[in-house]
């Protein structure tokens, strides 16, 4: 039965992964036209959310393994070096997509970092909707 489970639980994550693109992509395309910048196709968008999603996962892995392990050097717990290197990966983040889209669609660096911004509240809004309409179900449960 656990191989089975297994089986299925991972044919799932893989079928997320175009949905996870297509949803990047749409906030990214989205992201460019709020800053006045011509929508990019979808074939673009996607090459350049892929490119910067695999450039700033070898830097994360990069910063995990020195914060976490100057963390474990002085007791600091797992979780709160994994807050660290999501506080400290901010700005990493900003310059390496800014850059990115700079030089791959051909802006000027500073609207590379207007998009990661406007990318980055439109995902805080959907954050934020999604926990709002947890409350209120958790509370019209409860």
């Amino acid at each position: 039965m656990f191989p089975l489970l297994l089986l299925a639980c991972c044919f799932f994550v893989v079928l997320l992964v175009p949905v996870a693109l297509f949803v990047f992509t749409s906030v990214f395309r989205q992201a460019c036209v709020l800053c006045g910048l011509p929508r990019p196709s979808v074939a673009t968008a996607a090459g350049v959310m892929l490119l910067i999603w695999v450039s700033k996962t070898a830097s994360q892995a990069v910063m995990d393994v020195i914060v976490i392990e100057s963390c474990k050097a002085v007791g600091v717990p797992r979780w709160e070096a994994n807050i660290i290197v999501g506080l400290l990966f901010l700005p990493i983040d900003l310059i390496i997509s800014a850059a990115l889209h700079a030089g791959l669609m051909n802006i000027k660096f500073g609207k590379g970092v207007e998009v990661w911004f406007v990318m980055m509240l439109i995902y805080l809004s959907v954050f934020a909707l999604a926990g709002s309409v947890a409350a209120v179900i958790f509370v019209a449960l409860n």
